[in-house]
């Protein structure tokens, strides 16, 4: 099927499931107010938000897409309590969890990292729920998840969020030692190097942090460099950084990675759009 047969069909589709607009609202005013609502995780009456704006504006493929997108986030919520296959209810958890970071949702991400975080116990698990805590201003607690692994199930990456939350914590000299400790993987990938940047920028390395930085942002798709970069420059964590040249000549890098063609990050996985947009039918 065209992407243009698919379009079509879903616009007849969201005709017929959406309200229609607020007495006086445009679609552009409804599709910011879907936005609103998500932020405030009221995804119910965001898609009806989405859904009127992409019914009266049928051409506009970004009040459809999000539509599309939110309607889908809806379904894997609702089938995430319902779900006892472990690997299912996980594959589900981890999409949902991509679509709230990368929204900056954190308050959904949070609880959702600590239902995953109590069913998996796992270094992984350990390290997401710490860097949601760290987002949502609770480093003590991110502390105590961190310290929780013990030093055999440490890892650069896990090691490094410690750093950060000790180091938020006024407990600086505590952290210049974790980050004396830590080794960068040799094949680490940009999430763990961005980790190690942010680690070493707030304990003063700030030539090891720009080199970091630098490392992450040329290991990352192009597709989201520029969300790294928007967090580089809004992170307390490179706060001593922010008005310098080198943090400046750093945010200029380019992604070294080949991206498909898709539209996004470098596979489907993990996307609450797999399977469902044009591009991916038939993989």
């Amino acid at each position: 099927m065209k992407s243009s047969h698919l379009l079509a069909g879903l616009s007849m589709a969201a005709c017929l499931i959406c309200p229609a607009l607020a007495h006086g609202e445009t679609a552009a005013e409804a599709f910011a107010r879907g936005n609103t609502l998500m932020t405030k995780g009221e995804f119910q009456e965001a898609l009806q938000a989405f859904s009127a704006a992409a019914r009266v504006e049928r051409n506009n493929q970004q009040y459809m897409q999000q539509f599309m997108l939110v309607r889908r986030v809806v379904i894997l919520r609702d089938s995430l309590g319902q779900e006892r296959d472990p690997r299912r209810w996980q594959a589900v958890a981890q999409s949902l969890r991509s679509f709230y970071i990368g929204r900056r949702l954190y308050r959904e991400a949070l609880s959702l990292d600590e239902q995953i975080h109590a069913r998996l116990n796992t270094t992984s698990s350990a390290a997401q729920l710490a860097q949601t805590q760290l987002a949502m201003g609770q480093p003590a607690d991110a502390e105590k998840v961190l310290a929780s692994l013990g030093p055999k199930n440490g890892t650069a990456a896990t090691q490094s969020l410690l750093g950060i939350a000790l180091a938020r914590q006024g407990r600086v000299d505590e952290a210049r030692n974790v980050a004396g400790k830590v080794a960068p993987p040799q094949e680490a990938g940009p999430a763990t190097l961005y980790s190690l940047a942010r680690m070493h920028a707030v304990v003063g390395n700030h030539g090891q942090a720009l080199g970091m930085l630098t490392r992450c942002f040329e290991a990352v798709a192009p597709s989201r460099l520029d969300g790294f970069k928007s967090h580089a420059r809004q992170s307390p964590d490179f706060a001593s950084l922010a008005s310098t040249d080198g943090f400046a000549k750093v945010l200029k890098t380019q992604s070294k990675v080949a991206e498909s063609k898709c539209s996004g990050g470098s596979s489907c996985a993990g996307c609450p759009m797999r399977g469902k947009c044009p591009s991916s039918q038939g993989k």
